[in-house]
Protein backbone atom coordinates (compact mmCIF):
# COMPACT_ATOMS: atom_id res chain seq x y z
CA UNK A 1 0.00 0.00 0.00
CA UNK A 2 1.22 3.36 -1.11
CA UNK A 3 1.75 5.95 1.25
CA UNK A 4 -1.27 7.71 0.90
CA UNK A 5 -1.15 9.81 4.71
CA UNK A 6 -0.62 13.24 3.55
CA UNK A 7 -4.38 12.89 2.29
CA UNK A 8 -5.40 13.01 5.39
CA UNK A 9 -3.38 15.03 8.14
CA UNK A 10 0.13 17.11 7.79
CA UNK A 11 0.86 16.02 11.71
CA UNK A 12 3.54 14.14 11.38
CA UNK A 13 2.80 11.97 14.53
CA UNK A 14 -0.47 11.26 12.92
CA UNK A 15 0.88 9.84 9.86
CA UNK A 16 3.04 7.74 11.61
CA UNK A 17 0.29 6.06 13.41
CA UNK A 18 -1.67 5.67 10.01
CA UNK A 19 1.22 4.17 8.55
CA UNK A 20 1.28 1.76 11.68
CA UNK A 21 -2.55 0.74 10.88
CA UNK A 22 -1.60 -0.03 6.96
CA UNK A 23 1.73 -2.15 8.23
CA UNK A 24 -1.56 -4.13 10.48
CA UNK A 25 -3.16 -4.68 7.40
CA UNK A 26 -0.06 -5.71 5.04
CA UNK A 27 0.82 -8.05 7.99
CA UNK A 28 -3.34 -9.61 8.59
CA UNK A 29 -3.27 -9.89 3.92
CA UNK A 30 0.16 -11.92 4.14
CA UNK A 31 -0.42 -14.46 7.73
CA UNK A 32 -4.20 -14.68 7.37
CA UNK A 33 -4.30 -13.25 11.46
CA UNK A 34 -6.53 -10.74 13.40
CA UNK A 35 -4.11 -7.75 14.29
CA UNK A 36 -4.39 -5.59 16.79
CA UNK A 37 -3.27 -2.21 17.37
CA UNK A 38 -2.30 -0.23 21.22
CA UNK A 39 -5.31 2.03 22.78
CA UNK A 40 -6.32 4.61 20.80
CA UNK A 41 -7.87 7.63 21.61
CA UNK A 42 -11.18 8.73 20.50
CA UNK A 43 -9.52 11.78 18.08
CA UNK A 44 -6.99 8.91 16.66
CA UNK A 45 -10.09 6.86 16.51
CA UNK A 46 -11.92 9.42 14.19
CA UNK A 47 -8.65 9.93 12.24
CA UNK A 48 -8.07 6.24 11.26
CA UNK A 49 -12.09 6.04 10.55
CA UNK A 50 -11.89 8.22 7.60
CA UNK A 51 -9.21 6.93 6.02
CA UNK A 52 -10.94 5.54 2.31
CA UNK A 53 -8.04 2.55 1.93
CA UNK A 54 -8.41 1.25 5.42
CA UNK A 55 -12.52 0.48 4.91
CA UNK A 56 -13.34 -3.27 5.10
CA UNK A 57 -10.21 -4.26 6.91
CA UNK A 58 -11.04 -2.40 10.54
CA UNK A 59 -12.88 -2.24 13.14
CA UNK A 60 -12.64 -0.79 16.71
CA UNK A 61 -13.13 -2.54 20.09
CA UNK A 62 -12.54 -1.49 23.92
CA UNK A 63 -13.59 -4.23 26.06
CA UNK A 64 -17.11 -3.09 26.61
CA UNK A 65 -19.78 -1.07 24.90
CA UNK A 66 -19.56 2.49 26.03
CA UNK A 67 -14.90 2.02 26.06
CA UNK A 68 -13.30 5.74 24.73
CA UNK A 69 -10.20 4.10 24.42
CA UNK A 70 -10.10 1.31 21.98
CA UNK A 71 -7.69 -1.15 19.65
CA UNK A 72 -8.12 -0.81 16.28
CA UNK A 73 -8.59 -4.63 14.73
CA UNK A 74 -7.43 -5.52 11.69
CA UNK A 75 -8.81 -8.53 10.37
CA UNK A 76 -8.26 -10.04 6.27
CA UNK A 77 -11.69 -10.08 4.24
CA UNK A 78 -11.34 -13.66 3.64
CA UNK A 79 -9.87 -14.95 7.33
CA UNK A 80 -11.82 -13.71 10.57
CA UNK A 81 -10.54 -16.18 12.64
CA UNK A 82 -9.82 -14.16 16.29
CA UNK A 83 -8.51 -15.67 19.49
CA UNK A 84 -9.97 -13.11 20.93
CA UNK A 85 -9.38 -9.58 22.14
CA UNK A 86 -5.48 -8.92 23.72
CA UNK A 87 -7.01 -7.14 26.93
CA UNK A 88 -7.58 -7.62 30.53
CA UNK A 89 -9.94 -6.08 33.11
CA UNK A 90 -8.55 -5.81 36.19
CA UNK A 91 -10.66 -4.72 39.64
CA UNK A 92 -8.57 -2.46 41.91
CA UNK A 93 -9.30 -3.53 45.63
CA UNK A 94 -8.59 -1.54 48.77
CA UNK A 95 -10.25 -1.64 52.52
CA UNK A 96 -9.88 2.08 53.44
CA UNK A 97 -9.49 4.26 50.42
CA UNK A 98 -11.73 5.20 47.02
CA UNK A 99 -9.85 5.76 43.93
CA UNK A 100 -10.20 8.61 41.48
CA UNK A 101 -9.16 8.18 37.77
CA UNK A 102 -6.44 10.61 38.25
CA UNK A 103 -5.06 7.86 41.72
CA UNK A 104 -5.45 4.90 39.40
CA UNK A 105 -3.73 6.31 35.67
CA UNK A 106 -0.55 8.12 38.07
CA UNK A 107 -0.16 4.69 39.67
CA UNK A 108 -0.12 2.93 36.60
CA UNK A 109 1.89 5.59 34.71
CA UNK A 110 4.54 5.59 37.74
CA UNK A 111 5.34 2.13 36.81
CA UNK A 112 6.87 3.51 33.58
CA UNK A 113 3.58 2.10 31.33
CA UNK A 114 3.05 4.16 28.84
CA UNK A 115 -0.47 5.38 28.31
CA UNK A 116 -1.45 3.54 25.31
CA UNK A 117 -1.10 0.05 27.03
CA UNK A 118 -3.94 1.39 29.25
CA UNK A 119 -7.32 1.52 28.34
CA UNK A 120 -10.29 2.76 29.71
CA UNK A 121 -10.81 3.19 33.96
CA UNK A 122 -14.06 3.62 35.39
CA UNK A 123 -14.89 5.03 38.94
CA UNK A 124 -18.27 3.71 39.69
CA UNK A 125 -19.52 4.02 43.52
CA UNK A 126 -16.93 2.01 45.48
CA UNK A 127 -15.42 0.13 42.59
CA UNK A 128 -12.47 1.19 40.28
CA UNK A 129 -11.76 -1.34 37.01
CA UNK A 130 -9.23 -0.61 34.43
CA UNK A 131 -8.35 -2.72 30.72
CA UNK A 132 -4.79 -2.98 30.51
CA UNK A 133 -2.77 -4.79 26.83
CA UNK A 134 -2.44 -8.49 27.59
CA UNK A 135 1.25 -7.77 27.03
CA UNK A 136 2.02 -5.50 30.13
CA UNK A 137 -0.55 -7.45 32.27
CA UNK A 138 1.87 -10.17 34.11
CA UNK A 139 4.03 -6.98 34.64
CA UNK A 140 1.12 -4.68 36.12
CA UNK A 141 0.04 -8.25 38.48
CA UNK A 142 3.41 -8.04 40.02
CA UNK A 143 4.33 -4.31 40.01
CA UNK A 144 0.80 -2.82 40.95
CA UNK A 145 0.88 -3.09 45.08
CA UNK A 146 -0.21 0.64 45.97
CA UNK A 147 -2.45 3.23 44.18
CA UNK A 148 -1.68 6.44 45.85
CA UNK A 149 -0.75 6.47 49.45
CA UNK A 150 -3.06 3.48 49.93
CA UNK A 151 -2.05 -0.80 49.59
CA UNK A 152 -4.29 -2.48 47.08
CA UNK A 153 -4.99 -5.27 45.18
CA UNK A 154 -5.87 -6.22 41.86
CA UNK A 155 -8.05 -9.10 40.50
CA UNK A 156 -9.08 -9.89 36.96
CA UNK A 157 -12.35 -9.35 36.48
CA UNK A 158 -14.60 -10.42 33.22
CA UNK A 159 -15.67 -7.90 30.84
CA UNK A 160 -19.22 -8.67 31.29
CA UNK A 161 -18.37 -7.72 35.04
CA UNK A 162 -17.90 -4.11 34.13
CA UNK A 163 -20.69 -1.16 35.16
CA UNK A 164 -22.96 0.46 32.93
CA UNK A 165 -21.93 4.23 33.09
CA UNK A 166 -23.94 6.42 34.85
CA UNK A 167 -25.86 8.37 32.57
CA UNK A 168 -29.16 11.14 33.46
CA UNK A 169 -31.52 11.90 30.19
CA UNK A 170 -32.54 15.56 29.93
CA UNK A 171 -34.13 18.30 27.77
CA UNK A 172 -32.68 21.62 26.76
CA UNK A 173 -34.65 24.38 24.88
CA UNK A 174 -32.35 26.18 22.67
CA UNK A 175 -32.96 28.88 19.60
CA UNK A 176 -30.27 26.93 17.23
CA UNK A 177 -28.32 23.35 17.01
CA UNK A 178 -25.70 25.33 17.56
CA UNK A 179 -22.37 24.33 19.64
CA UNK A 180 -22.13 27.24 22.19
CA UNK A 181 -26.19 26.87 22.54
CA UNK A 182 -26.23 23.30 22.75
CA UNK A 183 -23.01 23.19 25.33
CA UNK A 184 -24.23 26.23 27.23
CA UNK A 185 -27.59 24.30 28.41
CA UNK A 186 -26.00 20.88 28.75
CA UNK A 187 -23.22 22.47 31.20
CA UNK A 188 -25.31 24.44 32.62
CA UNK A 189 -23.71 27.67 30.91
CA UNK A 190 -23.93 31.20 29.67
CA UNK A 191 -23.90 31.17 25.63
CA UNK A 192 -21.11 33.52 26.34
CA UNK A 193 -19.35 31.67 28.67
CA UNK A 194 -19.75 28.42 26.96
CA UNK A 195 -18.26 30.34 23.58
CA UNK A 196 -15.35 31.01 25.89
CA UNK A 197 -15.10 27.44 26.58
CA UNK A 198 -15.22 26.46 22.75
CA UNK A 199 -12.85 29.57 21.55
CA UNK A 200 -10.45 28.03 24.11
CA UNK A 201 -10.09 24.44 22.88
CA UNK A 202 -11.39 23.43 26.13
CA UNK A 203 -14.33 21.58 24.21
CA UNK A 204 -14.45 18.83 21.73
CA UNK A 205 -17.30 17.12 19.26
CA UNK A 206 -17.33 13.80 18.27
CA UNK A 207 -13.60 13.47 20.45
CA UNK A 208 -12.45 15.95 18.28
CA UNK A 209 -11.63 19.91 19.72
CA UNK A 210 -13.92 22.01 17.88
CA UNK A 211 -13.29 26.04 18.24
CA UNK A 212 -16.25 26.88 16.28
CA UNK A 213 -19.20 28.34 17.67
CA UNK A 214 -21.69 27.73 15.37
CA UNK A 215 -20.70 24.27 14.47
CA UNK A 216 -23.78 22.72 13.95
CA UNK A 217 -24.57 19.74 16.48
CA UNK A 218 -26.85 16.82 15.20
CA UNK A 219 -28.49 13.49 16.36
CA UNK A 220 -25.53 11.20 18.08
CA UNK A 221 -23.11 13.36 18.36
CA UNK A 222 -20.78 13.77 21.78
CA UNK A 223 -19.62 16.57 23.35
CA UNK A 224 -17.13 17.04 25.93
CA UNK A 225 -16.08 20.58 28.05
CA UNK A 226 -13.04 19.91 30.05
CA UNK A 227 -13.80 20.10 34.04
CA UNK A 228 -17.76 20.06 32.93
CA UNK A 229 -18.41 16.69 31.79
CA UNK A 230 -19.50 14.98 28.52
CA UNK A 231 -22.42 14.41 27.00
CA UNK A 232 -24.31 13.39 24.13
CA UNK A 233 -27.30 14.29 21.83
CA UNK A 234 -29.68 12.45 21.41
CA UNK A 235 -32.18 14.34 19.11
CA UNK A 236 -34.56 17.29 18.34
CA UNK A 237 -37.97 16.22 20.19
CA UNK A 238 -39.89 18.69 19.29
CA UNK A 239 -40.14 22.91 18.85
CA UNK A 240 -42.38 25.37 20.69
CA UNK A 241 -44.77 27.97 19.18
CA UNK A 242 -41.36 30.75 18.90
CA UNK A 243 -39.48 28.28 17.01
CA UNK A 244 -37.33 27.11 19.94
CA UNK A 245 -35.91 23.77 19.94
CA UNK A 246 -36.52 21.08 22.75
CA UNK A 247 -33.68 18.68 22.24
CA UNK A 248 -33.13 15.25 24.33
CA UNK A 249 -29.59 14.93 25.54
CA UNK A 250 -27.66 12.08 27.69
CA UNK A 251 -25.51 13.45 29.84
CA UNK A 252 -23.04 11.26 31.93
CA UNK A 253 -22.83 11.61 35.42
Amino acid sequence: MKDFTAKYTTIDEQKILLRKISDLIARSEKTYSVEYSHFLTPAEQTLISKVEEFRGYIDFVGGFDDAERRLCRVRDNEYCNDEGLPIKLYSVISSNAEFTHRDILGSLMGLGIKREMIGDIIINEDKAQFFCHNSISEFVEFNLKKVGRYSAEIRESESYEVPVLKTQDISINVSSMRLDSISAECFGLSRTKSAEFITKGAVSLNWLVCTDTSKEVKAGDKISMRGKGKAEVVGISGKSRKGRLFVDVKKYI
